[in-house]
């Protein structure tokens, strides 16, 4: 246990005493006798390795800048929830393990006394009465044996590495190994000699930059030594290269320098080298003799002086995290630069940036940089996502755990000249050391005023999102109404965040039925009597038992019974009144044309409009709302039955025919007939269609997503084309947001993800509808595609009552570009062979595919499928998607798919 007595005579002072204790706190250390030889935290010889470790933190926190730790044990902290996040990153062994509760075999790590760190670098000394449940675990972990190892072993929540991770990490022949072999990085050519057996190195695929040479007993075989060494030098991956490395690889060894350098012509002292090396080699240790590539000599600047230049290397670090959906995304990039004979080691030397270090070596074409930039991108993001897949491949037992997975890497690379051309070639990986050069970066741009850099704000995201995943799994979510194929992808997910779904659905034979954890059938399509469907389905689940964590519907059907059921069971939510209000689309007009508070109010996004449920009140509309105008169902969905009137005759007519088809539910299950077939007559509004999904957390938005509709096909508004990023600039994406935040409040829509289709005109947006649920078709699959985050696992955490962690500030990774489908159109073409070509292009990630209704025409047509291309930018993702469409019959003149993708520029 850590106490305060135990620790040095320097104590923390209180939060105000900080404020106010004069020249020291502006300049830390200032008063300090005594100086050290370095920056680092010299060990104060105290016996208690928790005292030396909390001491050390206190000299971080003076050099920084930062408060010292404030002792807050006086005041234990209470009230810790089940849903509560613990992220650990251990730094001393004050936690505890006990067995887990729901995972055999496991450990729960439990946290009673540690230190917190809170916004703007205040810290504070904490006891935790009853103890914390870690939610996360990461830290430094040491050598096999090692208490951090041994703390993080088995642990049943998600470990960011292990002990044994960090052996295969560490280790240059396995890293290289896997840069070369899975990720198809260029590496230096390296040749390995091993003794003994390899549980971690895998046998394919042949990895082409490093060959491996097998020695059952490194006695006696100075002749095969000499024969593979001469092989190697002679080789034509050697002939670029005049010089060679003998280096020991293994974890002992991370981080140290060549053993030996050697020309290329001395292959005798090569071999002797390698064989001395031999001789001491533990288990899984080998010996690398590998080319020491030059960096690219690109055209300098001329000299200021006429001093020869000496040869320079410029080592390029990177640090990756593992972001949502298990994707790689770069956090920070950093350069050093030291002399060429000598390898440029991290820590010695400060770091540059990326691109002015471009520029000082001599790349003086900016678009040249970025282009390097982005290949870097690439290289460092495949080699994690190499790693990931490799350590899924590891047993638990190898990993150190179920949970333990890398989820921030180091990878290091040098710039060489391959053909005139240049090239990144990848040498290793590793756990922290270019971490701590990028933080290094960071910290002397802070020095001369640079805003923060992002590796902390991706770190934080990247943990906190892993430990809410698993502040998930197993919870019990009632979820009202299966949905059609559009909402296939949920059981997946189900499956992979580990949820216990209890499915409300009304088709007994649902396909569904089969893939939760209870099926519950039960007829509630009859909307009009949903309080009374609420007492049925509370009766069912006290009949089994259950009581549910969270409900939640993403079916635009069963929204206003989703939240009836929230109220009853006291879950997070948002009221039955305000999903009402949204639901029917003529009372969400009215009711904001009354919201006049604000800058600008909410009436200013509403539309003229008057519901229609007899030819009596078409008259009447047709005085309040002026032509054309649009006609359309009260609680319809998906455009069913939505149509262009020019005229009152027009607008009867169509009442007409939409009030003898479309009845009740059965006649187009899922477009709201369940709440009967009013209609109303809205004003027609010009401008750009646009959709933006909302997450809200108790009227706090967490995360916005704009995108773009081409032009619908007229008269019957039906989608034809979307874009993901939005192509507008970032003025007007932020009017779509803001205007469907306000409209999203005032309807009191506070707590949820919804979807807003909006309007935009030269004046402003104007509100079409508001969906009290995820945004449907392809949107969920493509925000996550793009940004990352996943607006299920966002629905599920804010039904739990939890704010979901999102990207601060997202960023996304492509841009996807799609059309629709329609049976009437494609049909015919999709039987024909053409959906097993899709099929296969999506197997090779050349396409994007979204099934989403039945093949079937007529005259309420809805898409069949979603089909979209990724590219940099619009131009590159609608140049595919259109050559696409027409290469396989998609595109016609009566589908003009290059008219419909003409919006995205």
């Amino acid at each position: 246990q850590l106490s305060v007595d135990r620790l040095s005579a320097e104590q923390a002072p209180g939060m105000k005493e900080q404020e106010w204790t004069g020249p020291e706190a502006l300049c830390p250390g200032w008063q300090e006798e005594e100086v050290s030889d370095g920056e680092g935290p010299e060990d104060s010889g105290h016996p208690d390795p928790t005292a030396r470790a909390y001491e050390a933190l206190q000299r971080t926190l003076r050099l920084e800048g930062m408060p010292l730790t404030i002792d807050r044990t006086g005041q234990p902290r209470t009230g810790f929830g089940r849903l509560d996040m613990t992220v650990c990153i251990l730094g001393s062994p004050t936690a505890c393990r006990v067995p887990s509760e729901t995972s055999p075999g496991a450990w729960s790590l439990l946290l009673s006394r540690g230190v917190s760190f809170e916004a703007g670098g205040c810290t504070a000394l904490e006891e935790f009465v009853p103890p914390r449940r870690a939610s996360y675990v990461t830290g430094t972990f040491g050598s096999e044996g090692s208490w951090e190892g041994e703390l993080a072993r088995d642990l049943d929540c998600p470990t960011g590495g292990s002990a044994l991770l960090a052996h295969w990490l560490e280790d240059p022949l396995l890293s290289r190994w896997l840069l070369s072999a899975r990720a198809g990085l260029p590496v230096p050519p390296t040749l390995a000699f091993i003794t003994g057996l390899w549980e971690t190195l895998p046998e394919e695929p042949k990895p082409p930059g490093v060959r491996l040479v097998r020695l059952q007993d490194p006695q006696g075989q100075e002749s095969l030594v000499q024969d593979e060494v001469d092989a190697f030098l002679e080789g034509s991956t050697m002939q670029p290269y005049d010089q060679v490395a003998v280096r020991l690889s293994g974890w002992r060894w991370r981080g140290t320098d060549p053993h030996s350098t050697h020309r290329k012509v001395e292959g005798k002292a090569v071999a002797q080298a390698v064989t001395a090396l031999l001789k001491g080699l533990q288990e899984e240790e080998s010996v690398l003799l590998e080319a020491l590539v030059p960096t690219a000599r690109l055209p300098s600047l001329p000299p200021r002086s006429a001093a020869p230049r000496l040869p320079m290397a410029l080592r390029i670090c990177t640090v990756v995290c593992r972001s949502w959906g298990d994707r790689p995304q770069l956090c920070q990039v950093a350069c050093t630069v030291g002399r060429a004979e000598m390898p440029v080691r991290h820590g010695s030397v400060l770091p540059l940036g990326l691109d002015s270090s471009l520029r000082q070596w001599g790349l003086a074409d900016a678009a040249q940089r970025q282009a390097l930039a982005g290949r870097l991108r690439e290289a460092a993001e495949a080699t994690m996502a190499a790693l990931l897949a490799a350590e899924g491949e590891l047993s638990p037992t190898q990993r150190g755990g179920a949970r333990a997975h890398t989820d921030v890497l180091g990878v290091d690379f040098l710039l060489s000249c391959v053909d005139d051309t240049l090239e990144l070639v990848a040498l290793s990986t590793n756990c922290l050391r270019c971490l701590e050069t990028c933080l290094l970066f960071e910290g002397m741009g802070h020095d001369v005023g640079q805003p923060a850099g992002d590796v902390s704000r991706l770190l934080a995201e990247c943990l906190l999102h892993r430990a809410q995943c698993h502040l998930v799994e197993g919870k019990d979510i009632l979820l009202i109404g299966a949905g059609g194929a559009s909402k296939s992808f949920v059981w997946e997910a189900a499956r992979e965040y580990g949820l216990r779904i209890h499915l409300v659905e009304s088709d007994p034979e649902h396909f569904a039925a089969g893939l939760v954890e209870t099926f519950l059938p039960y007829d509630s399509r009859e909307h009009r009597r949903d309080e009374e469907h609420v007492e049925h389905v509370l009766e069912m689940l006290r009949a089994r038992g259950l009581r549910p964590d969270a409900c939640l519907s993403y079916w635009d059907d069963c929204v206003v019974l989703t939240a009836l059921l929230c109220q009853r069971l006291g879950l997070p939510g948002c009221s039955p009144a305000a999903v009402r209000l949204a639901k029917q689309k003529s009372r969400t007009h009215q009711h904001l044309q009354r919201c006049r508070r604000g800058r600008p109010p909410p009436a200013a996004f509403a539309v003229p409009c008057c519901r229609l449920r007899s030819h009596d009140d078409v008259e009447r509309a047709a005085g309040a709302v002026p032509f054309p105008a649009v006609a359309k169902l009260e609680f319809g969905a998906g455009a069913v039955g939505v149509r262009l009137v020019e005229s009152t005759e027009q607008c009867h007519a169509h009442a007409a025919q939409l009030w003898y088809d479309l009845r009740a539910d059965a006649d187009h299950p899922g477009i709201g007939l369940g709440w009967g077939n009013a209609m109303l007559l809205m004003e027609y509004v010009p401008g750009t269609e646009h959709d933006v999904d909302l997450v809200l957390f108790e009227g706090r938005l967490l995360g916005a997503w704009v995108s773009d509709n081409g032009p619908t096909r007229l008269p019957t508004f039906l989608e034809t084309a979307a874009i993901l990023p939005s192509c507008l600039p970032a003025d007007r994406q932020a009017q779509l947001v803001r205007a469907a935040l306000r409209c999203c409040r005032a309807c009191g829509l506070r707590h949820g993800v919804f979807n807003v289709e909006l309007k935009l005109g030269p004046a402003g947006p104007r509100l079409l509808e508001i969906n009290p649920r995820m945004g449907g078709f392809y949107l969920r699959d493509w925000i996550r595609a793009v940004y990352g985050p996943d607006l299920l696992l966002a629905a599920v955490l804010l039904a739990l009552g939890l704010p979901p962690v999102l990207p601060s500030r997202p960023s996304p990774r492509q841009q996807l570009a799609g059309i629709m489908c329609l049976a009437s159109e494609h049909g015919q073409a999709l039987r024909g062979g053409v959906m097993e070509a899709l099929q296969g292009l999506q197997r090779r990630g050349l396409v994007r595919l979204n099934p989403l209704f039945e093949e079937a025409g007529g005259r309420y047509e809805e898409p069949c499928l979603s089909v979209a291309c990724a590219g940099d930018g619009p131009a590159e993702a609608c140049g595919r998607l259109l050559g696409l469409c027409q290469a396989l019959g998609i595109d016609s003149p009566q589908y003009p798919v290059s008219h419909f993708l003409s919006h995205f520029k």
